[in-house]
């Protein structure tokens, strides 16, 4: 199912009848308890769980993505944290799809894991297909596809903050126990939050909307069994999705 690991005329052979995926991710920090592959494990692994349904070739992860913004990732202030500028990021995908294309691929799905990167991908895929007719391309943010009866039983006793809040707190630690539990810092676990959050955007941004640990929500109320269940359930919407819109 993983480009990386075919030859080429395995790529040949499968690339234009399947359905082709795109784990978009970035290097973002995400807390003192998760690395800064997150944005790109999750998609790749959602991809690795869409493919064993049904029949998708995975493409290598994007793993950088667009700036990391200060309420939705704690901004660029953290070590570690290396983002594409927006030119960078719509050509990167451009270029992606316009040579898979080339290849023949013509179904393209394009699964993304950081929050920052979907306007760029959009425009990316908008000028793909002035060129490319023939070729249709979904972009589906897997946070998106979260019910909203799962988001209270996720977020009991803690409160939902908002998908642009929950970065390094319930949702991603909990996939992260799930899907790579050894990249876990289980003892660095933290709650934690800005001091307020600006219903409007401030460039340079003022220190107090971020943490210190780059952790914006409860993380402690993350677990294995939550990040199980969501990968379960957002699987499953992927799959109806791609089922639906590709017959």
């Amino acid at each position: 199912m993983f480009v990386s690991n075919m030859t080429w005329k395995e790529y040949q052979e499968e690339v234009p009848r399947r359905v082709v995926l795109l784990p978009l991710g970035s290097t973002e920090q995400h807390g003192p308890h998760l690395p800064l592959s997150v944005d790109v494990v999750i998609p790749t692994n959602f991809c690795r769980m869409i493919s064993e349904k049904m029949e998708c070739v995975v493409l290598p992860a994007l793993s950088y993505g667009y700036k990391s913004q200060p309420t939705s990732g704690g901004g660029q202030l953290f070590p570690g944290t290396t983002s594409l500028n927006g030119m960078t990021m719509i050509n990167l995908v451009l270029d992606i799809l316009n040579e898979t294309y080339r290849h023949g691929g013509r179904k393209f799905v394009l699964v993304n894991g950081h929050y920052e990167n979907e306007a760029f991908a959009i425009e990316a895929i908008d000028l793909f297909l002035k060129n490319a007719p023939d070729a249709k391309v979904l972009i589906i943010s897997w946070w998106n596809q979260v019910s909203d009866e799962l988001v209270d039983e996720l977020f009991k006793n803690a409160g939902f903050p908002g998908w642009d809040t929950e970065h390094a707190g319930i949702t991603e630690t909990s996939l992260m126990l799930h899907f790579a539990p050894e990249q876990v810092r289980k003892d660095a676990i933290i709650d934690d939050q800005g001091a307020w959050k600006p219903t409007y955007s401030i460039f340079p941004a003022p220190r107090d909307i971020i943490p210190e640990s780059g952790v914006l929500y409860k993380a402690t109320y993350a677990s294995r069994e939550k990040g199980e269940k969501l990968a379960n359930h957002v699987t499953e919407k992927f799959v109806s999705i791609i089922r639906s819109e590709f017959k």
